[in-house]
Parts: C-alpha cells; structure tokens; sequence
C-alpha cells in the first residue's frame, strides 16, 4: 500500500498549530506558578503574623513579670503601690506598656489591696519603632504585708494554758491599723486557765481538730527550717551570735533572727524571731515584732510581747510538742500589726492571683 504524504500547504498548517498551543501550556504554568506563589506567600504573611502576636504575646508577659518582680527597680517605692502605676519597659524586639490600677481598696493590713495589671506587648520591626504585632494581657494582683495572717494575738498549735488571772492577752491591733483578731487560738480543747485572760474577737477562737488547726496556719515552717523561705539575718546558738547592744540602738534595724534548737532570749529585741525548737523569756524581756517558734513557749517573770506569737509549728513537721503552760505574773501579749508589718517589711511585695489572668484584654 502507498503511504499517504502530506501537500506542503498542510505540513504548513500543522507546523503553525503548535506556537498557540505552546503558549498555552506556558500560560497554564504560568498561572499556576503564580498561583503558587501567592499562596505560598499568603501563608508565609499568615506565620509570620502569628509569630509576630506570639512574640508580642511573650513581651507583653515579661513585661507584666518584670513589673511585679522589680516593681522598686522602675522607680515605684509606695508600700502599698499608689492607684494607678505605669511605665514602658523596653525589651529585646520591643517594648511594653504596664499599666497598674487598683479595683479593690485596702481595710488595714489585714484586709490588702487589690489590683489589675495590665500589659500591652508590641513587637516592632527591627530597630525601627514600626509596629508589627501587639497583644495585651492582663492579672490581678494583691500587695502582700508580709504579715503571716495570725488568727490570734498568740496562736499555740500545741494548746495554752494560763495560772492566774494577772496575765494580758489581747487581740486588740495597739496600733489601731487592722480589726480586732483573737485573743488566743488553739485546737478544740486547747485552752485552759482563765475565760478573762484573753480578750479579743474572740477571747479563745478554737481551730477544730489538731490536724485541722496546723492547717489553718499559714507559715511555710517546712521550708524555713529545711529551706530557703524566710532566710535569717542573724543565726544563733545560744547566746552566741545575738546582735550587740549597738545594733538594737538603730530604730530601724528589725531582723530576722533564726535560732536552731532552744533558745533563752538573751535581752530585749525587734523583728523577726524563728526558733526552731522551745523558747523561753525571763525576767522583763520585752519583744516587738513576729514570734515563730517550733516548740512551746515558757514565760518567767513579767515579759512583754507586741506583735504576734505562733508556737507548736513542729506539728506541721510530724512533731510532737508539748503544751505551752504559762505561769503567774504580769505578762503582756499586745497583738500589734504595724510591730508585724515593721518585722516583715522586706517580704512585702506584689502576688498575683492563680487563675486570674486574662489573654488579649484590649483596654483598662
């Protein structure tokens, strides 16, 4: 059979179709490359934003710890913080605005203030001040005292017993700062001696069970004595290592002194005492400030004590502690919470609260 050949006019013509459909499949790529593009461009706009929030989201916490952490570094002093604080602290990649408002007033030292902190992170685009992304979050917030919350002018975890009817135990605040508090409080059944001696609000304030009474109380006793809560100015033993009669003349200089073992309060004093086991008094000693002691307490002679006292702490180590037995004579123990607030004073600070933050807050 004879092949059939093509004329010259139609190889023409088929050499001519191929131009438009090459075009077209160069247009289709081409769109599709474009279309590529885009969307690969898109989404890389897409994660950049969201890391560009991520990062505002992570200047606007730092720059909400910072204010609570270093609050007296950024120049704000007041003890508690005035109504309204701000500032803009500068970070790597930007910057925050903190702003600190107070929602709650506070009602002595026992009732503190609260407030709302709010931080607006904004991430910024190089060393220029061109804002790429800004995220606002937001706590709330309390000014601690320090004051360990005593329900009592003196709270005895191991039970109190009082001879005599001469004795002052009062939870009347002398200072006329906070409410009136207890005037002893103890487990059911921990009190004996005198219904007079302890006046308050009230006199004797029973904390239920034994268990129930250690928890109520909260002092950290673990993680002063194992840890590092609370840490001492001074440590003793004995009488070695007590402050001289030079450094008490200071009316500012309010310790924390931490005793190990027993201690005999060698002479009169301000601030912080921590015993880890009894402590006694003698003669006319007189203390002002915070009383911690892990043991019991022995009274002897007329001593005086404004502030607060807590003993039998070691039962919130297992502990067994005997009870504190008081014995005749003209002995004082004034709550007072300015004599607290001045002996904890370096442990006064911003808390925020658990599970009150918000995320994006847009103003306040």
């Amino acid at each position: 059979m004879r092949r059939h050949e093509l004329s010259r006019g139609e190889r023409r013509a088929r050499r001519g179709s191929a131009l438009p459909i090459a075009l077209l499949v160069i247009l289709i790529v081409s769109v599709l490359a474009a279309g590529a593009f885009t969307m690969l461009s898109s989404e890389r706009k897409v994660a950049d934003n969201n890391e560009a929030q991520l990062d505002a989201y992570t200047l606007a916490r730092r720059g909400l710890e910072r204010f609570v952490v270093s609050r007296s570094s950024l120049g704000f002093t007041a003890e508690p913080p005035a109504a309204v604080e701000s500032t803009t602290i500068a970070l790597p990649g930007g910057y925050a605005d903190v702003v600190l408002r107070q929602v709650k007033q506070m009602a002595g030292t026992a009732v503190p203030p609260v407030y709302v902190i709010r931080s607006r992170g904004v991430r910024t685009l190089g060393a220029t001040t061109t804002v790429m992304a800004e995220r606002t979050v937001a706590e709330y917030a309390m000014f601690d005292f320090g004051n360990p919350r005593a329900p009592a002018a003196w709270t005895a975890l191991e039970g109190l017993g009082i001879n005599g009817t001469s004795a002052t135990i009062s939870g009347t605040d002398a200072c006329s700062s906070s409410p009136t508090i207890a005037g002893v409080a103890v487990p059911n059944g921990g009190y004996s001696g005198s219904s007079g001696v302890p006046t308050g609000s009230p006199g004797v304030q029973y904390l239920g069970t034994t268990a129930q009474a250690v928890a109520s109380v909260q002092v950290d006793w673990d993680g002063i004595v194992n840890g590092s809560a609370m840490p001492p100015d001074v440590t003793v033993s004995g009488s070695t290592g007590w402050p001289s009669s030079s450094a008490w003349s200071d009316p500012n200089y309010w310790p924390v002194i931490r005793a190990n073992g027993n201690l005999d309060l060698p002479s009169d004093g301000r601030g912080t005492l921590i015993v880890t086991g009894n402590l006694r008094l003698n003669g006319s000693q007189q203390w002002r400030g915070l009383i911690l002691v892990g043991g019991a307490v022995t009274s002897n002679g007329n001593n005086t004590v404004n502030g607060a006292v807590i003993s039998g702490l070691n039962l919130k180590l297992g502990q067994s502690v005997s009870p504190t037995d008081l014995g005749n004579g003209n002995k004082t123990y004034q709550y007072n919470s300015c004599d607290v607030a001045s002996a904890m004073s370096r442990f006064k600070r911003l808390v925020v609260y658990r599970n009150a933050a918000a995320d994006n807050l847009p103003v306040y």
